[in-house]
């Protein structure tokens, strides 16, 4: 059986003119999106990052009931409705829990792993700094020692100049 994509891209079209759609209406491009594809650092936040991981951590626990208010009769019904179905709601409640423990769990590693990078970052930056600003240093005495050096000639040649000069 062969796919015939005019076909199919015609019976699209004709599903767009029925409907009444048109070009100007919005787009994907209109739609705002946070995501910086281009720059995905511009959008890290440590502040949002450890709240978030502070939620997670805390909130991980799924309770399988919220508690009874209202009517009595409804409470009691609700009641018997929750023992009878307690078999099949409290793993379902437990493996959630479990996943969200873990997922905990892994953002912590991922926060944790993040500072780490980022703290053997700088410390590697600073050494390079150092190393840079001992260099820069080193070459400005070669220059001052250089500059000195150029002095003298400078002035040698100037008075074997004016000892030829004057002979």
């Amino acid at each position: 059986m062969a796919i015939n994509i005019e076909d199919i891209m015609s019976e699209i079209r004709s599903d767009i003119q029925e409907k009444g759609l048109n070009s100007s209406m919005l787009s994907f491009a209109d739609v705002p999106c946070d995501a910086n594809p281009e720059n995905p650092t511009d959008a890290y936040d440590p502040d949002t990052l450890r709240s978030n991981v502070q939620y997670v951590s805390t909130q991980y626990q799924m309770q399988p009931y919220r508690p009874l208010t209202g009517n009595p009769v409804m409470v009691f019904f609700k009641k018997v409705l929750r023992r009878l179905m307690r078999f099949y709601i409290e793993p379902l409640a437990q493996e959630q829990t479990y996943f969200n423990a873990n997922t905990a769990q892994a953002l912590q590693e991922m926060e944790l792993y993040i500072i780490d990078t980022q703290a053997h970052s700088n410390a590697a930056l600073a050494e390079r700094i150092a190393d840079l600003e001992l260099q820069q240093k080193n070459s400005r005495m070669q220059i001052d020692a250089l500059t000195k050096q150029v002095d003298a000639l400078q002035a040698q040649l100037h008075q074997t100049e004016t000892k030829e000069a004057a002979q």
